[in-house]
């Protein structure tokens, strides 16, 4: 069918939708039952069950880790007990009487009690209560739960129906089901676990000869069979990955409001390959956390720490470099807490964290882990990684690189060595300053040595000429020492930066009078006539030796005319220096002068100038630093250094942005900001992971091994609980990015601790593991059917009295349209495609980009592979809740709205995928158009519909078929559609 007949498709939907109701299974979705009143014991107060909770209400908020009103703060222990501003100790363990809080919060004035009025209602008095024994009982304190290591359970809950479980799971969910009166549902269908399992698991549905082999297969073991065969499917790590991708906030654009495309697709496939591969999770940490500080590291990790460069990169005209640079930093530690470790970690960016103990100090402490990459929110991306298209020129690309690596550090130690020698320095004698625009240039004394420095308005370009008397000594190099204006401050808010595109030395003999210039060098000798004739010779420069081993541009672009060169791109932090070496040492005589150009081609849009705006110039004639320029070893390095960047560019590739870490004399410090300001840096910090967790870690790499580490009590029960929740619907913790004092608190909590101990220690952190012995217990396998009684006191399923039943996620609607209508490109990996999406969803300011919608069957692959703008996300997955990614998505929302039948019933996308599913129906043999329709409906939602259910569609094709111009086709493609929308094709 030709798109252009495709409206009459949505329109004929429409106009049937007007009587006919969806078809499917359904559920009921009342609202959640309030929280039951927990029962008075006589067991010993526990802290974190029932004191802890009071303070989270009613305290925290004036005495926590924002506000410490009177000087008390209820977060610690140590901190509850100390003095506070007007009196002894609140809390005097042991001693209610003596304990004021006590006095407080029983007060039955409404002027003295606490909390007061304005902040909430009073405490009850089985609060009172609770806290009065609480005191009575030593006022001891626990750690928060989820900062506790998870231990195995020694022994399992009992329950009376010990014939249920399957797995070690079960005695967990049947032993609080039994407790709370409550039996489990019956075992579902083979056909609906087959679906749930294999959405679950490869993020498509089951087809028909699956469906068939599995319901054929009687023998023992068949449901371990069919999990293994979708464990093992190249599907299993596309569907992993789109999770793993909105924590990661991966998009193929820049973001913010130019938001240009990137190329960052090549780590999209290793975190495919990963899950494929089942990379232990906490190695899999480590590469995308310091894959590059590994020993040895291979192009494979290195370009997994393309993690931790999907954030996002301000190329807008005006915006400041660092603002954004450390934009980026704050960004890494927020997905790190937030995706990895389960915590809002960002509450401690300007304060202490109002709830847990997590200071402001450990926010920039562990800013600090990531505040000395070399990325600076550069328009270029930089650095980036050549990440070869043929994988098995990963270790030709990576020999490459280090050989290319280790040549150029040679090169620096050259320089370093030069630029270094004592006492053979001898600065210029500076007569005369000058430069273009508004640049004023004013000549300073300082240390005995003169001085360079830009006052007044400084402009972009600039063009320095520095007029100096001749020295007396020959000069075989040049020495340029660029200083910060104000060298302290740059250590905390660096300073604009520079670029020297191109340096001219020229003479100017004394005895000359004509015009003209020539270079002196080695190779060209001036004649006596020539030289008459030359009042000023250039200075010819062949090799230039700078403070950097890998800028972002070659320092030897300097001395040719280009918009490269040495500097400071974009910022400086400290000192930078340059030695310029001569083809031969040059005498002057007297009476003769030096002037040097300094010319500032590169420009960053409406940032501050890139220009040289304090330095220094010397020179040498020393005989150690004059042989560079004939030196041979030297000349093999830069030969050999020109060869490996040739050979690195015929290997085809793609530039992916990864960290790199700075080298030493450029790493930066790191400070706390005052309320998270970043033109407001404090007191000094180094790396360190919060003091209040168990542990330690002094750099990037360390901090990758703690966060995988047994010491860590976070890591292992995040994940575990983020792969429940995928399973389930919903977490064992339902806040999945909180599993603080103000999270949910977990509804199995033995539960997630022995299911988190258990992948950490007997799994190895293996994610296949973990999913296996979810999908295949007992909890798993029960039918998802919902009684009135559970749709009363369960709604959302938090006791797991029934089988998981959700909508799909958005990729997975799409990827199911696409097997469904026979299309479906089962492509792995590559470059992101541009699928059917409507006109005009592409109108990003300051960008021509445009939509390119794909022609070839490449528009068929799974949505993993759409092209996602931050901007403007594909329509049809923003409609079924796919985040934006601007930033880490720990959770999305499940939503049920009218866009989504519209997206559908309408989107041309689908109208083409039911054509699809439509000529499947023509292509049955020997069938009638109702038992094409019924295989069709049952091929959707992966078992029989009801005869009722599909009586309905063929009364559709029928109404279909009568109108005007209508051919079989058409109908179909039109009850298709309707299928492609059923509630039991878009729920697992």
């Amino acid at each position: 069918m030709p798109l252009s007949t495709r409206p009459a498709v949505a329109c004929a939907v429409a106009a049937a939708l007007g009587v006919f109701v969806a078809v499917g299974f359904s559920a009921a979705d009342e609202p959640r039952p309030e929280p039951a009143v927990p029962v008075a014991s006589n067991d010993p107060i526990s802290f974190n069950k029932e004191v802890r909770p009071i303070f989270v209400q009613h305290c925290l908020a004036c005495h926590g880790g924002v506000k410490q009103a009177a000087g008390l703060s209820l977060v610690t222990r140590e901190k509850a007990l100390a003095p506070t501003d007007s009196t002894d100790a609140v809390i005097v363990p042991g001693e209610v009487e003596a304990s004021y809080l006590i006095d407080r919060v029983a007060d039955p004035d409404d002027e003295m009690r606490m909390p007061p009025a304005e902040h909430g209602r009073r405490l009850s008095d089985d609060e009172v209560a609770t806290l009065r024994r609480w005191v009575a009982e030593g006022a001891k304190w626990e750690a928060p739960w989820a900062f506790r290591a998870p231990e195995r359970v020694a022994a399992l809950p009992g329950a009376a129906a010990t014939d249920w479980g399957r797995r070690r799971i079960d005695a967990f969910v049947l032993a609080k089901l039994e407790n709370e009166g409550l039996e489990p549902a019956i075992e579902a269908d083979r056909a609906q676990w087959l679906r749930r399992v294999s959405f679950d698991l490869v993020g498509l549905p089951p087809i028909e000869a699956e469906r068939v082999a599995f319901e054929s297969d009687l023998a023992p073991g068949a449901y371990e069979r069919a999990v293994d065969r979708l464990l093992a499917s190249p599907h299993f790590g596309e569907r992993w990955a789109s999770v793993w991708l909105d924590l990661a906030r991966y998009a193929d654009t820049m973001g913010y409001e130019r938001d240009p495309h990137r190329d960052i697709w090549p780590w999209r496939d290793w975190v495919v390959g990963a899950f494929n591969a089942d990379l232990p999770y906490n190695e899999f940490l480590l590469k995308q956390t310091a894959g590059d500080l590994l020993d040895q590291a291979t192009i494979a990790d290195r370009l997994a720490t393309a993690l931790h460069r999907n954030t996002q990169t301000n190329v807008e005209g005006g915006t400041d470099d660092e603002e954004f640079r450390w934009a980026a930093v704050v960004d890494r530690v927020d997905t790190t807490w937030q995706g990895v470790l389960g915590m809002t970690m960002g509450c401690a960016r300007c304060h202490d964290h109002p709830y847990d103990p997590l200071w402001q100090s450990d926010y920039y402490r562990f800013a600090a882990f990531f505040n000395s990459t070399r990325d600076a929110d550069l328009t270029e991306d930089w650095p980036e990684l050549a990440v070869p298209s043929d994988p098995t020129r990963y270790d030709e690309a990576a020999a490459i690189d280090a050989e290319l690596s280790s040549v150029r550090q040679q090169v620096y130690e050259l320089g370093r060595n030069a630029a270094q020698r004592e006492g053979v320095w001898r600065p210029l004698s500076i007569e005369k300053a000058a430069s273009t625009g508004e640049t004023q240039l004013e000549v300073r004394a300082s240390d005995n040595r003169p001085e360079i420095v830009a006052v007044g308005t400084v402009t972009d370009r600039s063009i320095h000429t520095i007029e100096c008397a001749a020295p007396a000594a020959p000069i075989a190099a040049l020495r340029i020492d660029v200083t910060p204006l104000d060298p302290a401050a740059a250590l905390k808010l660096p300073e604009y930066g520079f670029i020297l595109s191109r340096l001219r030395v020229l003479i100017d003999r004394a005895d000359n009078a004509d015009e003209g210039t020539q270079k002196v060098s080695a190779t060209t000798e001036p004649s006596a006539d020539e030289a008459t004739k030359t009042p000023e010779e250039e200075l010819l420069f062949v090799e230039v030796l700078a403070d950097e081993a890998e800028g972002f541009f070659s320092p030897l672009e300097s001395i040719n005319d280009s918009t490269g060169g040495w500097g400071a791109y974009t910022r400086m932090r400290k000192p930078r220096w340059a030695v310029f070496v001569l083809d031969k040492p040059v005498t002057l005589g007297e009476g003769d002068r030096l002037r040097v150009e300094l010319k500032h081609d590169m420009a960053i849009d409406g940032q501050g100038p890139l220009v040289m705006q304090r330095f220094r110039l010397a020179t040498t004639d020393n005989a150690t630093v004059a042989a560079l320029a004939s030196d041979q070893a030297l000349r093999k390095l830069r030969e050999r250094e020109l060869e490996l960047v040739t050979q690195r560019k015929a290997i085809p590739s793609t530039a992916a942005p990864v960290l790199v870490e700075q080298a030493d004399a450029f790493r930066r410090k790191s400070f706390m900001l005052d309320r998270g300001a970043w033109l407001s840096p404090t007191e000094e910090v180094k790396p360190a992971v919060p003091e209040e967790l168990p542990g330690k870690a002094g750099d990037r790499l360390a901090l990758a091994q703690w966060m995988g580490s047994s010491d860590n009590p976070l890591t292992a029960r995040v994940m575990v609980n983020r792969v429940w929740a995928e399973l389930f619907g919903a977490g064992i913790v339902e806040t999945l990015d909180d599993f603080g004092s103000s999270g949910a608190e977990p509804s199995h909590p033995d539960l997630l601790d022995d299911l988190a101990a258990r992948f950490r220690d007997e799994m190895g952190w293996r994610i296949k593991p973990l999913l296996r012995e979810l999908v295949l217990s007992a909890t798993y396998r029960q039918d998802s059917r919902i009684t009135a009684e559970l749709a009363q006191r369960d709604s959302t399923n938090r006791l797991l009295a029934r089988g998981p039943r959700g909508r799909l996620r958005a990729e997975m609607v799409r990827d199911q349209a696409l097997v469904l209508s026979g299309r479906f490109n089962a492509k792995l990996g590559g470059a992101p495609v541009m699928p059917f999406q409507p006109e005009g969803v592409w109108r990003s300011v300051y960008n021509n980009q445009t939509w390119e919608t794909e022609k070839s069957d490449e528009r068929f692959r799974r949505a993993l592979y759409t092209y996602w703008k931050r901007t403007a996300a594909y329509p049809s997955l923003v409609a079924f809740d796919a985040p934006s990614r601007d930033q880490c998505t720990a959770r999305r929302p499940t939503t049920n709205t009218p866009l989504q039948a519209l997206v559908t019933l309408n989107d041309p996308a689908y109208v083409e995928l039911a054509e699809g599913l439509a000529d499947r129906m023509l292509a049955r043999p020997a069938a009638s158009p109702a038992e094409r329709i019924a295989w069709a409906a049952e091929e959707a939602a992966g078992r029989a519909l009801p005869k009722e259910s599909v009586d309905e569609l063929v009364k559709l094709y029928e109404e279909s078929l009568a109108r005007e111009g209508a051919d079989e086709r058409f109908a179909l493609t039109v009850v298709a559609n309707v299928v492609l929308n059923l509630d039991a094709v878009l729920t697992k």
